[in-house]
């Protein structure tokens, strides 16, 4: 893997885990052998970033970010290039949509203000999904610009 949103994400992971040195150690440890330098050109991006590698940092720091990447990779296919803009109003449409069903739920114009009745949580949950699917067609259009 060597693009760069990669490379950062492997970089500052490397950063979450203590270093160059660690790394080079949870390597080690993993697969028996690592080098410092190894894992210093792949944060650099003088060597790609290694399937190996990055998930051993993954699981050594309990977080997965280049792995959910890699698994939204499969709901990109159809990403239009060049159409931030329009996506950034949209973002704005849709997140205040969702906030506004939300903060709605528990105001004084609630049936119950205290809970989410059936329909508030249906029209909630639908607000955020798609205020969520406009983000991820702005990241997915976001990596696509070069």
């Amino acid at each position: 893997m060597c693009d760069q949103i990669t490379r950062a994400i492997f970089d500052g992971m490397v950063r979450r885990a203590g270093g160059v040195d660690a790394v080079a150690a949870i390597l080690e440890a993993r697969y028996g052998s690592a080098s410092k330098g190894t894992v210093s050109k792949m944060c650099s991006g003088q060597l790609a970033v290694s399937i190996d590698a990055a998930l051993a940092v993954e699981d050594a720091l309990g977080a997965f970010p280049l792995t959910n990447r890699m698994f939204e990779r499969t709901g990109r296919e159809g990403v239009r290039r060049g159409d931030l803009k329009e996506l950034a109003a949209m973002s704005t449409m849709a997140t205040g949509q969702a906030h506004s069903s939300l903060i709605r739920a528990f105001s004084h114009l609630s049936e119950d203000p205290d809970r989410l009745t059936d329909k508030e949580r249906a029209e909630v949950i639908a607000d955020m999904r798609a205020a969520r699917q406009v983000m991820s067609d702005i990241i997915n259009a976001a990596e696509l610009v070069q």
